[in-house]
């Protein structure tokens, strides 16, 4: 491969099959610009196209710090659902953008089939979302309602910190979702939460971000 990429290898904990996997070296990538909801805009080579694992051999998929972080119990869940299965694509290669985009939605198909975590499915779905949002495609509400409502499921449920983010971030972002769908009264009341949470000084750049749209919000309203 040439310098942009590189391959690990992977030991696939269902079936047990070893495999190379392509990834891109941090040293290649070059960030364009962000979104509220912090999806990254790169340059030339976008590494979230290769986020997911996908097993060439049984198909498990997942994401690259999940995929080997799986119970004794989902495994067998998991070896029952894709035995026998034919697996008509590898994804270990230089991936297209057609290829990324079915990785996501294979590795949210794999997550449901075991009962993931609200906070995971939600990065997923977000993902997916961000995916749709580079072509311009509406499909990405579809997903951003998914991140939506398991994000808001996560708050309520799970333990702090979740994938790597704090309350305050998943509340953010629950804000920050409820604008892109245009449910500006919650977005608005998730915004407001972070201003009044104890611990806000916690997390000042979440906290500048929320104040920031919260004030977007209101003028959007205000003209409407």
């Amino acid at each position: 491969m040439n310098n942009v990429y590189y391959t690990k290898e992977v030991n696939c904990p269902i079936c047990m099959m070893k495999f190379n996997t392509t990834k891109i070296k941090t040293s290649s990538l070059r960030v364009d610009h962000r979104d509220e909801d912090f999806c990254v805009y790169y340059e030339n080579y976008n590494p979230i196209y290769y986020d997911i694992f996908i097993c060439p051999n049984c198909g498990y998929a997942s994401t690259e710090n999940a995929f080997d972080n799986i119970s004794d119990k989902d495994k067998v869940v998991l070896a029952e659902a894709f035995a026998g299965r034919q697996v008509g694509r590898n994804f270990c290669g230089i991936r297209t953008y057609s290829d990324a985009l079915d990785s996501y939605k294979i590795a949210l198909y794999t997550a449901t089939l075991i009962n993931s975590k609200n906070s995971y499915i939600a990065g997923l779905a977000l993902k997916t979302a961000w995916m749709y949002r580079y072509v311009k495609d509406e499909e990405e509400k579809v997903f951003l309602k998914m991140a939506l409502d398991n994000y808001i499921e996560a708050y309520n449920k799970e333990s702090f910190p979740v994938n790597n983010m704090d309350e305050l971030t998943v509340m953010y972002l629950i804000g920050e979702l409820s604008r892109r769908l245009e449910n500006y009264e919650q977005s608005i009341y998730w915004f407001s939460k972070i201003a009044s949470h104890p611990d806000r000084n916690s997390n000042m750049r979440i906290q500048k971000l929320a104040k920031e749209q919260w004030h977007a919000v209101r003028e959007l309203v205000k003209k409407n």
